[in-house]
């Protein structure tokens, strides 16, 4: 979903020098970021404002875009993560990292990989801080 087929979304899929990279933005997450198999950079392009609605629009559909992703590395027992503070790191050293376009806007790292233990059908979500009752107003 994007409004007038702007595709904002860009995805960077990081090779080893890449990850490298990226693993060197931080040195106090080095480790964490070792055992990670693989990463995806998902940063926003949009030609509008991300305060205003065509630039909101676009930040949304990125957002679904990368769930969407997800959700198809899950439905192939793939692991993800989706990190928003990309390692510790500031988000214009990410993105010089990957060598992102000019106004591009980071919105996270998804790590990925076969987990050690293979997710399970009867695996459970963490228990949500406000359920359904606190995010849903019914109306009359």
């Amino acid at each position: 979903p994007n409004h007038f087929l702007s595709e904002p979304w860009r995805f960077y899929a990081c090779g080893p020098e890449a990850k490298e990279k990226l693993r060197g933005l931080n040195d106090q997450k080095r480790k964490l970021a070792e055992g990670v198999p693989e990463m995806l950079v998902v940063t926003v392009a949009s030609e509008h404002d991300l305060s205003e609605k065509l630039g909101l629009e676009d930040h949304a559909a990125v957002a679904c875009a990368t769930q969407n992703f997800m959700l198809s590395l899950a439905a192939d027992g793939v692991g993800s993560k989706w990190m928003t503070g990309a390692l510790g790191a500031p988000p214009e050293d990410v993105l010089a990292a990957v060598g992102a376009g000019a106004g591009e806007k980071l919105m996270g790292v998804v790590w990925y990989g076969y987990p050690q233990t293979p997710l399970s059908d009867d695996a459970k979500a963490p228990p949500r801080k406000k359920g359904l009752d606190g995010v849903l107003t019914r109306l009359p």
